[in-house]
């Protein structure tokens, strides 16, 4: 196991009074004589400190109910400390005690170094919505030996941590795309062995509990998808018909997946788009409902990293500044990072790797080596908190709307749809003519890509027969005719 080769104390499961002669008696434990407790931190991916320098300490990376953690010890030694064997004990209220054992090391404790601290495996189920806890450095006493209080956190009793956000589900449905432009009904690969790579994936950068991925019955698709990024806009309007065509619930998330190609290679040579989505910043609270989507390629050397990225800005969140090729309105100008990085030491319980602040990059940017900052994570949380609890959904009030693609070249009537009423976002001025040369004034919603310039407005157009719209997006004004069938 990975895991049993970089934890200190070679973290095999000390387990106390396991002994099956009874008439051996249980060993005393005292805590380590010339050994000091310097700091508490537990990780569900980013460090948050629960003691440091003898001190309680309060906020920063909320904590999930329900999710794995890795509790880690800092230490000290001195000349009081004689080199036997210590059992590191974490106690949790209402579960059994976490006992590693092993020597202790002369050289204090490091962020950057796993092996130097004691570090304690913890199930999520074992994180409630309050985590009471103490953890002790112990040795079996010897005559005259003492108990050291230092060696304990706290040293007179449990410290109760709350724990801010309550045990969540992420819901992800994958739609593949069977892309027959070429003839080839070319579908991604959607076997169990992936999907589980994109859940593993989801489950270590975002602030939940767990992680569920669906999939859904291939999406037919005839039309040409593009390296520039032509043709995606007609997924992703697919993509917002299809959330209520299947009744799909609140919370779910849907992913479009497709391969133009056989290989990365052939469709990306001179360079490519690999998601997109609109960014589904407003309400801020929870976003839009029916924008709760995204897509991107199937490619396995890109596509784990691109859904983390790409539900990320189905969560709201804006591009990190960090790597080339960021279009200056898609930049969060609030993110708090130089050059994208994650201000904070990440760790995966699942496999304890470290990603130092400084180095590693946030998953909103185009810099290798990613990982989840802080600040990312916080507002992924605050989203999530809102919209992870199942709440079926299905409109029962629907309008018909033009769907017009706006791109830096101008606008077109890509199709005519229903949406729900209930869509949300920004407020697009247009006015509509009909037939006759009639004109009536029209509130449409528009939303902006995230990855290509331009985006898509729904305009409500009724029921009758539509010649124009006049339609102002940024300042820019547009004719839009309407195609011979609406």
């Amino acid at each position: 196991m990975k895991a049993a080769t970089v934890l200190l104390l070679a973290l095999s499961a000390y387990l106390a009074g396991c002994s099956d002669d009874s008439s051996e008696p249980e060993p005393v434990l005292v805590a380590a004589n010339g050994v000091t407790i310097q700091e508490v931190a537990i990780y569900q991916g980013l460090k948050r400190d629960l003691m440091l320098a003898g001190a309680v300490t309060e906020g920063g990376v909320p904590l999930i109910a329900g999710r794995d953690a890795i509790v880690r010890v800092f230490y000290a030694t001195d000349a009081g400390y004689g080199g036997a064997p210590v059992i590191g004990r974490l106690e949790i209220d209402g579960a059994e005690p976490i006992d590693v054992t092993g020597k202790l090391s002369s050289a204090p404790s490091s962020d950057g170094d796993i092996t130097s601290t004691v570090n304690f495996v913890v199930p999520g189920s074992l994180v409630g919505q309050t985590l009471t806890y103490k953890v002790s450095l112990l040795e079996e006493s010897v005559a005259g030996s003492a108990d050291n209080p230092a060696a304990r956190w706290p040293s007179d009793g449990p410290q109760s941590v709350t724990v801010e956000g309550p045990a969540n589900t992420l819901r992800v449905i994958l739609a593949p795309v069977q892309y027959d432009f070429d003839g080839s009904g070319r579908l991604p690969d959607v076997s169990p062995a992936i999907v589980e790579q994109y859940r593993a994936r989801l489950k270590q950068l975002f602030p939940v509990s767990d992680v569920e991925i669906t999939v859904r019955a291939p999406i037919a698709w005839a039309e040409a998808i593009e390296p520039d990024g032509s043709g995606w806009d007609e997924i992703i309007s697919r993509l917002v018909e299809l959330r209520i065509e299947d009744g799909a619930p609140d919370d779910a998330y849907y992913y479009a997946l497709f391969n133009p190609e056989d290989t990365l290679a052939e469709y990306c040579n001179q360079g490519c788009l690999l998601g997109a989505t609109l960014l589904n910043a407003g309400p801020p609270d929870e976003g839009d409902i029916g924008l709760r989507l995204a897509l991107g390629l199937g490619y396995p050397e890109y596509a784990v990293d691109t859904i983390a990225h790409e539900l990320g800005h189905a969560h709201g969140r804006k591009h990190a500044n960090c790597g080339s090729g960021l279009a200056p309105s898609s930049i969060d100008l609030a993110y708090p990072h130089e050059e994208g990085q994650i201000g904070v030491w990440g760790l995966d319980p699942a496999t304890l790797q470290l990603y130092p602040p400084t180095v590693t990059s946030d998953i909103m940017g185009y810099c290798p080596f990613q990982w989840v900052s802080d600040y990312t994570y916080l507002g992924l949380f605050e989203r999530g908190a809102l919209v992870n609890l199942a709440r079926w959904h299905e409109p029962t009030h629907r309008r018909r709307v033009a769907l017009v693609s706006v791109t830096p070249e101008g606008a077109e009537w890509t199709k005519t749809t229903m949406i729900s009423a209930d869509l949300r976002g920004r407020r697009a001025v247009a006015t509509i003519a009909d037939a006759t040369g009639a004109r009536t004034p029209a509130d449409g919603l528009y939303y902006a890509f995230d990855h290509l310039p331009g985006g898509l407005a729904f305009i409500p157009i009724g029921d009758g027969a539509i010649d124009s719209i006049e339609l102002q997006i940024g300042g820019a004004r547009h004719i839009v005719r309407a195609p011979s069938t609406q």
